[in-house]
């Protein structure tokens, strides 16, 4: 059952699925293939990317959403996060303060979650790059906020311009990060795989010299343009 009430409150524990596996497969496609899967909807904010080169995750979302310029609950969020779960956190659209650093990020990596998101601001980039942690951000500031709270763990959020549901598949690399309600995942991934092998075909198109796609032309044509 949650704890507290409206704006400072902790909601239960998410859904994680028994195969794990499906976090490897979706991590292994990619987002750009699962951006077109989910029909282009379910991508975060362009400006939240990674702050170290050739990290990615998947993993279940535990999500967190804190005043501006606080971050009480995401100490608590990583005192709850299970290994490979991914916190992805709402701090109001706050850039100027940061909310997480090395210290903070060792101790939920010392417990193997699966990575963090933040829409807001972080800090000590050149410990988390040597450390190559798996933490994706909009910012980077080093004046740090309060820790008093209000906010909340395992409600919706809103986190680059996207709802995270508790328990949602998240996926993140150098693209970007995309949102998977876990049941939709199966069409998804059917949509993922058809627009893989349309690639895969048409790299071969592109090989044998066809440079130009058929439909380009024939919209033209459409529109009187040649």
């Amino acid at each position: 059952m949650s704890k507290g009430k409206f704006g400072f409150r902790i909601g239960e524990d998410i859904e994680r699925p028994k195969n794990k596996q499906i976090f490897d497969k979706l991590r292994g496609y990619g987002t750009p293939p699962l951006s077109d899967g989910l029909r282009k909807f379910n991508t975060l904010d362009s400006a939240i990317k990674p702050v170290t080169s050739g990290v990615a995750l998947a993993g279940p979302a535990i999500t967190v959403k804190l005043r501006p310029a606080d971050n009480l609950m995401l100490h608590k969020a990583i005192d709850l996060a299970q290994e490979g779960d991914i916190i992805i956190v709402d701090t109001g659209g706050t850039t100027d303060y940061s909310i997480l650093g090395d210290l903070m990020s060792s101790s939920a990596f010392k417990k193997n979650i699966g990575g963090i998101v933040i829409d807001g601001a972080i800090r000590d980039i050149d410990e988390l790059i040597e450390k190559q942690y798996p933490v994706f951000a909009k910012a980077i500031s080093p004046s740090v906020g309060d820790k008093d709270g209000p906010g909340e763990i395992n409600y919706p959020i809103s986190c680059g311009g996207i709802v995270v549901m508790p328990g949602d598949y998240i996926v993140g690399d150098q693209n970007g990060v995309v949102v998977i309600p876990p049941e939709l995942a199966d069409e998804i991934i059917e949509g993922t795989e058809q627009k893989l092998a349309y690639e895969e075909n048409r790299r071969l198109e592109i090989e044998n010299g066809k440079i130009t796609k058929p439909d380009i032309d024939e919209l033209l044509r459409e529109n009187g343009v040649i």
